[in-house]
């Protein structure tokens, strides 16, 4: 009798970013839409990577820049522009769903455990990335902190 491996696989997204791409479990992603400018928070003060809010599906839910998020400069805007719609954490008093700007249109991958390679340290690159990655030994990722992330929204809208 042989014995065959099995190895389990995940369907992920990767988003591009204007500073590299995250790579998200594709179930995490409601959709993906063309970018329209968001509307502004009435806070004269909103943290640099919170852009505003985005009208999707008659609701304002909160736009981010992820890159601004990791310290890189918040990017212009190009013609290419998506964004994701990420399903958060459904509970008392949560946003349902973050919309995260995106530099051009993401791609599908099967993802096992064969074919990434952490890099580095978890947290080298700050507290919104759980892990950068290496995928295929050739293209890098970095996997948010969803929940991170939907902590930092909510503490913003809560003060």
């Amino acid at each position: 009798m042989t014995e065959t491996a099995t190895t389990e696989e995940v369907r992920c997204v990767l988003l591009p970013i204007y500073s590299g791409q995250l790579l998200l479990p594709s179930v995490s992603i409601t959709e993906v839409v063309g970018f329209q400018p968001p509307s502004p928070l009435k806070d004269a003060s909103p943290p640099d990577w919170l852009l505003g809010t985005f009208k999707w599906r008659q609701r304002q839910i909160p736009l981010v820049s992820f890159d601004a998020m990791v310290s890189f400069a918040a990017p212009e805007i190009g013609h290419r522009a998506r964004v994701a719609i990420c399903n958060a954490l459904v509970g008392e008093d949560k946003i349902s769903h973050i919309a995260i700007m995106l530099s051009g249109i993401p791609r599908l991958i099967r993802i096992t455990e064969e074919i990434v390679e952490p890099l580095g340290e978890p947290g080298d690159v700050g507290p919104m990335v759980l892990r950068q990655v290496r995928i295929n030994g050739e293209e890098e990722a970095w996997v948010p902190n969803l929940d991170g992330l939907e902590e930092a929204i909510d503490g913003y809208f809560k003060r």
